[in-house]
Formats: structure tokens, C-alpha cells, sequence
């Protein structure tokens, strides 16, 4: 007890520290506020001009007329500097810190006398009660007396007096202490009466607060939210102890709405709060009190608010934040205690926002919040095991058919009804509202999403995403009643509200589709809901659709790009015809169409998302099908050089495509795109010249080779030529280089070795040892060639390059290991090529000596 003791005078502590910094911030806004007018005044003022009085021993004589006007002097008024008041310690020590915790001296005191006549049993508890509401009475008392001792406010920051607020603040605490002694501590008084005073106990703290200011509202405050927990009793009563914060909350918010304290409004709401998460901790069969404070402290809140607040934005999020926080605070109780109190209450939220939504237009996004409530109450509702209640008839072992039982087990009927209370509400205050409002579409979209939301979590507690057609037909019937309101508003000329309803009826139907379906096909099925969004957002000018349109991208995306389980999905055996197209290609088609549909009418980011994930999907159904091919069906195999080589080829496909329809349309994400896929392409092209079979080992035909290396190759010097960036040039200039030469190489090899590659399992013979010096001459003059004829100086080094190494396995490898007519052959095509290339050069590239033609990549 004594740590608890002391964990509530730190956080009195705390909170004193709090109010001081508050009133400091206060205090030095009002003084910076103060000093800015004075000297707007000061410089807003006409500044005198000094008459020039003739003197009068000198005679009045006309000037004559100047041909140019004279200059005016003008005269700049530099504002007297304001100086910065010095910070008065004594004074701030006595006159502000020391009140204030003085104050909260009072208070503990009060608490503790209380505790130490409790502990040795000196006083009864009518007698502690008394004698609590005398010394309440006489803090009072005394703050008044000094309030008007005080005489006029004194000039400076600590003009006001803090010392009636100071005894106002410690006599409002102890007044509510013991009003809650009295009643549901001791029940010393009946329920009725002991209500009465804790209802004046807390007038007392309003009118204080009022006369003394923010002081007196602020201990007050927390004096009345942590006596509860101050003083401990062996019979605590839970309804009388909510039945108290619900009476110091009313008195709070009235505060608020008569001075406008925001901070006072947060407070109340989170000390709330905070006790209902601690009674969650609790737990017991009083527990209904706790969550019944949920729904009428939102509804206090909202009902006290003021209307001039909804004006600004600050007064907007007093309503809706402590809403939120409320049913955070339900949405633990209904987490941590089993029972059907903590989910009444929060269903309760939607009658009071709505009916707080339809009192203030302003506030018309509240039922929103209520309706989020309500799902994650569905979604967080914990269901115990249960099994289907239709009988199987089985024979010989096997099931033949399931004799129907009841419509659904006892253990899920709760969840059912509730599901269908909460759609039905929400859905029929929208068909009530969305004709009675200035903004109807707010109103009309609880009628198209609440409905299928609900059906989606119901369907998610239920039948755990599994193929059901009992909900498939409800989600056909929800989609039909949507079709129906929405040809209803078609036919009201109100196309908004037309659209919102149509858009509900495709999410049923998808819904009642991803129903019947599983794995890949319920990504298909949510998939196939743009294009229609689309079409539906076009149709009916629906921009808020658009922001629909990219959660249920995102939400595709992360199913089938961050999902690892994808891949155990059975997508069948059959090569190419398989699940994969319903999975990646048909979601990417409908991601292209949905862009294509939605940029019609705005360039945003959903467009550039949906074409993101249109790039996306594409990319993967095509690695995916050939993994899928090598793999027979399966994508845990290990793999080969033939299946990464055709990696290689259609990634170095899509990339050129994609290079080629970004400098048509200018598409940004078409530019990342090739960016990315071509770099992707670059980097496992050079891990295939790095790793290739010749030096791993492996077999690889001629369609392998060409795959890997030399169509590659060809795709990376076209895209080169529609480039400009001097970087991307070279680098795909030196790996289409790299991989022509590796292709040549190891295509020499295979014609020779069909079998393997590899240079440890099979030796080289003299043949293809006089065919490897043979290819590499000629595809290093064909470079110089070609270099020539394009000016391309790194071209024409690249290829001196191959013919020096050529050079250096003739005169190192060919004169040691090939005999007879090889060796002859070898060094006489050497020597041919090395007379004919040094009498080309001198002819085409230094006929005048002049290179600035050369290109230099």
C-alpha cells in the first residue's frame, strides 16, 4: 500500500510539473501578446513633425524657382526597444511553485489524515466523512476570504494571486473525497442522496473553478479522479465508483464549455479512460459499469461540447478524439473480460454518434468511428470451437452426403445477430439521412460499406475464409439489396449517392464471389473490384471512391507481393495453363485497366499505384510460370542454368518493352520500372558470366546459350541506342560485350562437347583449342569493325582487348599444346589478322591523324 501510496504522489508530482509548465506557457503567451500590441500601437501612431518657425532678424525673401524639384527628407521612427522582463525567482518560488504545491499538500494531507484515522481506528466513518466535509468547507472559506483580501492585480507575470486558487483547488478535492465516502465507499447514505452530493460536491468544483481559475479546475480534477485509488475499501462498488467519474466528467466538461480549457477536456477523457482499462484488470460481476461509462461519457462529452466550438478545428477534434479514446478504452475491456456488457457497450456508440452527427452537420463522419468500433468489436469477438450441426451419412467409410441441421451452432448465434443489427442500423440511418442532409454522400456511404464490411468480418470470425456457399447467396442478396437503392437514387436524379450504393453492390458481389472461392482466386476476386470502381467513380463523380480504389489496391498487393504462403497455393500441373493467370495475370490486367480508367479523369497516386502493381504482377506471373515449368508444378526445386537463363531472356524482355512504352507516354512509373527490371536483368546477366556451365559444370544446348548470352546481349545494344545517359550506355555496352564473347566461347565449346560443359569433366581438344583462338580473332575484329564504322573508341580498345588475349593463348597455350598443321593454322590466321587489322586501322582511323570523331562510349 505504501508503494501504491507513493505511486500516487508521483503522479501528483507529475502533474503539478504539468500545471506548471501549462500556466508558464499561458503566462509568456499573454505577455508576448501584450508586448506585440503596444508596439503595434507604438508604430501606428503619426509621428510630429517640428514646425521651422523663420527667424525673425531676417527678412522674408522669395527664392527663385529651381528647375528641379527638391528632394524630400524623410524621417525613419525607430521603435523604442521593448526590454526583456527578468525572471523573478523569489517571486516564482513563493507566489506560483509554492502555492501549487501547497495545494497539493492540502490535498494529501486531507487523504492522509483520512488513511490514518482509518488505520487506528479513532474515528467511525460518518465521523471521517463530517469532519472531511467541514475541512472541504473551510478551504473554501478561506479562499474566498483571501480572494477578496487580495486588492487589484499587481502589474508583470504574477499579477494574479495563486493562493485563493490554490485553497479553492485543495476544498474542491476533499469535497468530492468525501461525497464518495459518504455514498458508495461507507454507504452511509442511500444511492439517491449519496449521488446528490457527489453532484454538488462537484458544482462546488465548477464554481470554484470559475472564481479562482484554471487552478482550482485542475487539481480539483485530479483530486476527484484519483481519490478512488487513494483510498482503498474491503467492499468496493464498482457502479458506485463509475457512477462518481461520471458525475466528476459532467462537472468537468461544463467546465469546459464555460471557459473553453481545452487541456481540462482531454484530461477528463483519458482519466476515464485509464479507470476502465483498470477495471478491465479487475475483471467481476459489476463489470457492466464500466463499460456502461463507455457509451455515456462519449455521449456527455458530445452533449456538453459547445457549438461555436465546431467552428474551428480544434473543437472538431475535441469530439471525435475523446470518442476514439472511449472506445479504445471499450475495446480493452471487451479484450480482457469475457461477456456480453463490454460489446453492448460499444455497439451503443452508433445510436450516439449518430445521433450526434445528425444534431450537428459538422460532425457527420462520428457515426464512421462508431461503425469502426463496431467491426473490431465483431473482429475481436472471441468464438469458442465449434463444429456444423448437419448430420453426415457415411458408407463404407465415405461420406455421402450431410443431413441439414440448425441454421448455425448456439455458440455463433450471438455473433449473427449482432453482425446484422449493427449492418441493419447503420444502413438504415444512411437511407434516412442521405435524403434529409446538405452532404448526403457521408451519410449514403454507411449504407453501401457498413453492410459489406460486416458480412466481411462475420465471414472471417465464421467460416475462417472457407468456400461457403450459405454465404455466398447472403452476399448476392446484400449485393441485390444494394443494386436496388442504388437504381432508387438513379431514379431521385441523385447520382452520388447512386454511385456510393452501386459501388457497395460490386464489393458484395466480390465478397459473395471470394466466397465460393480460395487461395489465388480470392485475390482475383478483389482484384477484378477495380475496374469497376472505376467506372463507377467516372460515372457518378465520385472522387472519394478513389481513395476506396487504393486501400483495395494496397490491400492486393500486399497479398500477393509480401505473402510467402502464395506459393503453397495449388495452382495446378499443366504448363502455363494453370492457377498462375487467375493469381498475377489477370490481376495485373485489372490493375492496367483500373489505371487506365481512373487517369482519365486525375494523374494521382492511385494511378501511379495501380500501374506500379500492373509492372508488378506482370514481372512475377512470368518468373513464376518458369519456375512453375521447371518445377512440374511445385516452386521449392532447386535450380538450373537452363531455368536462369530464361529468367534472364524475358526479364531483359519486359525491360526494353518497358523502356520503349516510358519514352512513348512519359509514364514516371513506366521509367522505374525498365529502371528496375533492367538493372535486376544486368546483375543476373553478369552472375551467369560469372557462374556459367563452362566453369560450374552443367548442360546447356544451343537455344540455352542464346538465351543466356547472346540474345541478351542483342536486347541490351537496342535499348543502348535509345539511351542517353552516358552511364547506362557503357554499362550495357560492356555487358553486351562480356556476354557475346562468353557466348562464342561456350558455343565453341558445345559444339564440340554436347554433352557437358564443363572444362573439369571433359578435356579440350587441339580442334576446338585452334576454334576457341579462331572465334575469338574474329569476334575481336568484327568489334574492331565495327567500332570503325561507328566511331566508337571504347569499342575499338575492347576489341584490341580480345585480340591481345588471343595474342597471349597463342604464343602461351597454342605453341605449347597443338602440334602439326593447328599449330600452323594458329599462328598464320594470328599473324594474317594482326598485318590486316594494323593496315585497316592506319586506313580508316588515322587517315589525317584526326580522332574527334570518335565517339566515347
Amino acid at each position: 500500500m505504501d508503494g501504491f501510496i507513493l505511486l500516487g504522489l508521483l503522479l501528483l508530482g507529475g502533474y503539478v510539473l504539468g500545471v506548471v509548465g501549462f500556466f508558464r506557457a499561458q503566462s509568456a503567451h499573454a505577455e508576448i501578446q501584450r508586448l506585440r500590441r503596444a508596439l503595434a500601437a507604438q508604430q501606428a501612431a503619426p509621428v510630429p513633425q517640428p514646425e521651422a518657425a523663420p527667424p525673425a532678424s531676417v527678412p522674408f525673401v522669395a527664392e527663385p524657382a529651381s528647375p528641379e524639384p527638391r528632394a524630400t527628407e524623410s524621417v525613419t521612427v525607430v521603435p523604442p526597444a521593448v526590454a526583456k522582463p527578468q525572471i523573478d525567482i523569489e517571486a516564482l518560488l513563493t507566489m506560483r511553485w509554492g502555492v501549487w504545491l501547497g495545494s497539493a499538500a492540502l490535498l494529501l494531507a486531507g487523504v492522509f489524515l483520512v488513511r490514518y484515522a482509518v488505520d487506528q481506528g479513532l474515528l467511525g466513518p460518518g465521523v471521517r466523512c463530517f469532519f472531511a466535509f467541514l475541512l472541504g468547507l473551510a478551504l473554501l472559506a478561506g479562499a474566498e476570504w483571501l480572494k477578496r483580501q487580495a486588492g487589484p492585480d499587481l502589474p508583470g507575470p504574477f499579477r494574479m494571486d495563486q493562493a485563493p486558487a490554490g485553497l479553492a483547488a485543495g476544498g474542491t478535492a476533499v469535497l468530492l473525497g468525501a461525497a464518495f465516502g459518504a455514498g458508495p465507499f461507507y454507504d452511509l447514505l442511500p444511492p439517491l442522496l449519496a449521488f446528490a452530493l457527489m453532484a454538488a460536491a462537484s458544482f462546488a468544483g465548477l464554481a470554484a473553478s470559475l472564481r479562482y481559475g484554471p487552478l482550482a479546475a485542475a487539481v480539483g480534477l485530479i483530486g476527484g479522479f484519483a481519490t478512488p485509488a487513494l483510498v482503498a475499501t474491503d467492499n468496493p462498488s464498482m457502479p458506485g465508483l463509475f457512477a462518481y467519474l461520471f458525475v466528476v466528467s459532467a462537472a468537468a466538461h461544463a467546465v469546459v464549455r464555460w471557459t473553453a480549457w481545452v487541456w481540462l477536456g482531454w484530461a477528463t477523457t483519458i482519466a476515464g479512460a485509464v479507470w476502465i482499462c483498470l477495471a478491465a484488470g479487475q475483471g467481476g460481476t459489476d463489470i457492466w459499469a464500466a463499460a456502461a461509462f463507455v457509451p455515456t461519457a462519449a455521449a456527455l462529452g458530445l452533449a456538453l461540447l459547445p457549438t461555436a466550438a465546431l467552428d474551428r478545428s480544434t473543437g472538431r477534434r475535441l469530439a471525435l478524439v475523446p470518442f476514439a479514446v472511449l472506445g479504445v478504452a471499450g475495446l480493452v475491456l471487451e479484450a480482457q473480460v469475457a461477456g456480453a456488457a463490454p460489446r453492448v457497450a460499444l455497439f451503443l456508440l452508433s445510436p450516439v454518434a449518430v445521433w450526434r452527427g445528425i444534431t450537428e452537420p459538422r460532425l457527420d463522419r462520428l457515426p464512421w468511428v462508431a461503425a469502426l468500433f463496431g467491426l473490431l468489436t465483431l473482429l475481436l469477438w472471441a468464438l469458442p470451437a465449434w463444429h456444423p450441426t448437419g448430420e453426415p451419412v457415411i458408407a463404407e467409410g465415405i461420406v455421402e452426403a450431410v443431413l441439414p441441421g440448425a441454421w448455425a451452432p448456439a455458440v455463433i448465434v450471438p455473433l449473427i445477430q449482432s453482425a446484422i443489427v449493427l449492418a441493419g442500423f447503420h444502413a438504415g440511418v444512411g437511407l434516412w439521412r442521405e435524403r434529409r442532409e446538405p452532404n448526403p454522400l457521408h451519410w449514403a456511404a454507411l449504407t453501401g460499406a457498413v453492410p459489406v464490411l460486416t458480412m466481411a468480418v462475420a465471414y472471417a470470425q465464421i467460416a475462417r475464409f472457407q468456400p461457403n456457399t450459405l454465404w455466398a447467396f447472403a452476399a448476392l442478396a446484400l449485393a441485390a439489396g444494394l443494386t436496388a437503392t442504388s437504381a432508387q437514387a438513379a431514379r431521385e436524379k441523385a447520382p452520388q449517392r447512386a454511385g456510393v450504393h452501386a459501388a457497395g453492390a460490386v464489393a458484395a458481389l466480390s465478397l459473395g464471389c471470394a466466397m465460393l472461392l480460395q487461395d489465388h482466386w480470392l485475390t482475383l476476386a478483389i482484384a477484378l473490384f477495380l475496374p469497376a470502381l472505376a467506372w463507377i467513380e467516372a460515372r457518378a463523380d465520385l472522387p472519394p471512391l478513389r481513395r476506396v480504389a487504393l486501400a483495395v489496391a494496397g490491400l492486393v498487393l500486399i497479398r500477393l507481393l509480401l505473402n510467402w504462403y502464395v506459393l503453397d497455393y495449388s495452382f495446378g500441373r499443366m504448363v502455363f495453363a494453370n492457377g498462375l493467370i487467375a493469381a498475377y495475370a489477370a490481376p495485373a490486367a485489372g490493375f492496367a485497366y483500373a489505371a487506365y480508367l481512373f487517369r482519365q479523369r486525375a494523374d494521382d497516386l492511385l494511378v501511379a499505384t495501380l500501374e506500379a502493381g500492373a509492372a508488378a504482377f506482370a514481372t512475377l506471373f512470368v518468373a513464376l510460370e518458369i519456375r512453375h515449368g521447371f518445377g512440374a508444378g511445385q516452386f521449392g526445386h532447386a535450380g538450373t542454368f537452363n531455368e536462369a537463363a530464361l529468367h534472364l531472356l524475358t526479364l531483359s524482355v519486359q525491360a526494353r518493352v518497358y523502356l520503349y512504352l516510358a519514352q512513348r507516354t512519359g509514364r514516371p512509373v513506366l521509367q522505374w520500372a525498365w529502371r528496375i527490371g533492367g538493372s535486376i536483368a544486368l546483375g543476373a546477366g553478369a552472375l551467369l558470366i560469372l557462374f556459367n556451365p563452362a566453369f560450374v559444370g552443367g548442360r546447356a544446348d544451343i537455344v540455352t546459350l542464346l538465351a543466356a548470352f547472346l540474345v541478351p546481349a542483342a536486347i541490351a545494344v537496342h535499348a543502348r541506342l535509345s539511351l542517353t545517359d552516358p552511364n547506362n550506355r557503357r554499362a550495357l555496352a560492356i555487358y553486351a560485350f562480356a556476354a557475346g564473347f562468353v557466348w562464342l566461347t561456350l558455343q565453341i565449346r558445345q559444339a564440340f562437347h554436347a554433352g557437358n560443359l564443363g572444362l573439369g569433366a571433359v578435356s579440350v581438344t587441339d580442334a576446338e583449342l585452334w576454334c576457341w583462338s579462331a572465334g575469338w580473332l574474329v569476334y575481336g575484329i568484327g568489334s574492331m569493325v565495327l567500332g570503325i564504322r561507328t566511331g566508337s573508341r571504347p569499342l575499338r580498345l575492347a576489341a584490341l582487348g580480345v585480340v591481345a588475349l588471343v595474342c597471349a593463348k597463342v604464343f602461351l597455350v597454342d605453341m605449347a599444346d597443338l602440334t602439326g598443321l593447328w599449330r600452323v593454322l594458329s599462328f598464320l590466321g594470328l599473324g594474317l589478322a594482326l598485318i590486316g587489322l594494323g593496315a585497316a586501322h592506319r586506313r580508316f582511323v588515322h587517315t589525317s591523324g584526326d580522332t574527334t570523331a570518335d565517339r566515347p562510349d
